[in-house]
């Protein structure tokens, strides 16, 4: 029971709307949208449209909540990054869904119909908690004079993050964002420390005048058992006119198939290499995040059209994903799939009974709770989309 309670205080003074939302996300097996998740646990259908008609207002609590999270969880000692990655959320057969667009995603490596938004994260060794995120939209689809890019995107979430007050080390981008651009707005924001991936074939200069790529300068070279090693440079491309010197890692690790290959890593903060490494790894725990609200929370399966109300839907799974992984610290299990898992194999009816008790839903009164259950057997959940789809058509 304690995984309850801890669920039940995080969401002790939130909006009642908000709380019936972020626990069907946790506790429904089933797709995550209304129509499935009123099935799957028993809920009111209108209760969960109530979330998504008041996506703006809604958004704005969730964010401030997990700004509470932030800070509550926030060790002095403890080396914490703000991480920015942009994702995709496919939508094959979407059509009118506000600001979809076409992008290459990581999962299928194809140009597909998607939502491409980008989140901003807070990390640490401890917890994981997402903030915020924005849509980045095609030119040609949005206008040149509304168009942001991927790199303005996170510009303005840095930004964002910095006014809400909220407390962080360094910054954490992958190998996207490393270009002269980036570098720009950093050396602007002189306090601001950041780490991120860069690509092998650009040049530097040391200081002692040799030019070469990453992957060639010798002194970056990786010498038998060595892991990483960090060399100060500046950048010597043409293009780039950048005359600061960045701390340049070179990283040698084993990919997936077991084979070892070299990255490396630019910041501007004076670490150790080995601590650079593991400041720039912080940000592997941003996928990690990802891959949960789309597989658990179901972050790619809203049916809303307008761009607030799929975003309410992600910020949801956000909220249910800070409370998870903040309780998954407290009680040391493996991770937030685990106690998804658990809430709804054993405590699914505590936390519906729950979201009943709320005066301010109009909740379906006549719902076997004893039955409930039995509602997410996966063969009765495909019948019931068949129903839906036969009546639709």
């Amino acid at each position: 029971m304690y995984i309850v309670q801890r669920v039940l205080n995080s969401l002790k003074n939130i909006n009642p709307s908000i709380k019936a939302y972020a626990l069907s996300l946790m506790l429904a097996k089933g797709r995550k949208n209304c129509a499935e998740m009123s099935r799957s646990i028993g809920i009111s259908e209108k209760s969960l449209y109530h979330f998504l008609a008041k996506s703006i207002i809604n958004t704005e609590e969730i964010e401030k909540k997990l700004v509470l999270l932030i800070n509550e969880t926030r060790v002095k000692s403890i080396r914490r990054a703000l991480v920015i990655d942009p994702t995709a959320i496919i939508k094959h057969y979407a059509q009118k869904i506000e600001k979809i667009c076409h992008d290459r995603t990581g999962c299928t490596k194809k140009v597909e119909k998607v939502l491409v938004p980008v989140y901003a994260a807070i990390i640490d060794e401890n917890v994981t908690i997402p903030l915020t995120l924005d849509f980045w939209v095609q030119e040609k689809i949005i206008g040149k004079k509304k168009y942001k890019s991927k790199m303005e995107i996170a510009q303005a979430l840095m930004i964002s993050a910095k006014k809400m007050g909220i407390d962080f080390d360094f910054v954490a981008l992958d190998g996207a964002f490393s270009f002269p651009v980036m570098f720009d707005f950093f050396k602007k924001n002189e306090r601001e420390s950041f780490a991120m991936r860069i690509a092998k074939s650009r040049l530097i200069k040391t200081e002692d005048g040799i030019t070469a790529q990453l992957k060639s300068h010798q002194a970056l070279k990786l010498h038998r058992n060595e892991r990483e090693k960090t060399i100060k440079a500046k950048f010597a491309s043409k293009k780039n006119k950048d005359n600061t010197y960045y701390f340049f890692t070179a990283q040698k690790r084993k990919t997936r198939d077991g084979e070892w290959e070299v990255v490396y890593i630019v910041s501007n903060m004076k670490l150790p290499a080995k601590e650079q490494v593991a400041a720039y790894n912080l940000r592997s725990s941003i996928e990690k995040m990802i891959r949960t609200t789309k597989q658990k929370f179901g972050a790619t399966q809203c049916q809303a059209i307008a761009a607030s109300k799929q975003q309410a839907h992600v910020m949801a799974g956000f909220l249910a994903y800070s409370i998870l992984n903040i309780a998954k610290n407290d009680k040391q299990t493996e991770s937030v799939d685990f106690l998804v898992n658990e809430l709804r194999d054993f405590h699914s009816n505590d936390l519906v009974r729950e979201i009943m008790k709320s005066k301010s839903l109009k909740i379906d009164k006549n719902i076997d709770l004893d039955a409930k259950q039995i509602q997410n057997y996966p063969h009765l959940t495909r019948v019931n989309a068949d129903q839906i789809i036969f009546r639709r058509s």
